[in-house]
């Protein structure tokens, strides 16, 4: 039988490694789009470039889902309102833990948006289907940082976390 305490630690270290792996996947892709000559070096096309980006970005989702569901319906069961994935907006708590539900929604997003890439090209443009991709990633950045550094019991060292 696996203890509460392992469930929790391995839902928090999920969540951390999706942090990191989002932090560095949207690096790396900013390097490859602003140096081309290195993608091509490092990985002899466009082609792997993206599909290594989409298999970090299949990485960070599952790490992410495995993330919540380990915590929402563990650590955090008893806080949830009727909808799990939602906390009433009673403390600061829950505003920081309800902002890991919509980094959920905004990654759902962005993983349809890049599997349907395609579609939207055609429907839109290439140029603009890489400006919302970009600024959806870049907004989805920011939203997981706050939670994790307010919410996150890792970074309580910054001094901005809302644990007690």
């Amino acid at each position: 039988m696996v203890s509460r305490n392992l469930l929790y630690l391995v839902g928090r270290w999920t969540g951390i490694i999706a942090f990191i792996l989002l932090i560095l996947d949207f690096l790396i892709m900013q390097l490859f789009r602003m140096r081309s000559s290195t993608m091509k070096e490092w990985l002899a096309s466009r082609i792997y470039a993206n599909k290594l980006h989409g298999i970090a970005s299949v990485t960070i989702l599952l790490s992410a889902i495995l993330h919540s569901l380990l915590l929402v319906f563990g650590h955090w069961n008893s806080l949830v309102s009727a909808f799990p994935l939602w906390m009433p907006l009673t403390e600061n708590l829950g505003y920081m833990f309800n902002l890991g539900t919509l980094a959920a929604i905004l990654m759902l997003f962005l993983s349809i948006h890049g599997y349907f890439r395609n579609w939207f090209w055609n429907k839109w443009s290439h140029s603009a289907w890489k400006r919302t991709h970009f600024w959806c990633a870049l907004l989805l950045i920011i939203i997981v940082s706050i939670h994790a550094v307010t919410i996150g019991a890792e970074f309580e060292f910054l001094g901005l976390s809302i644990r007690g």
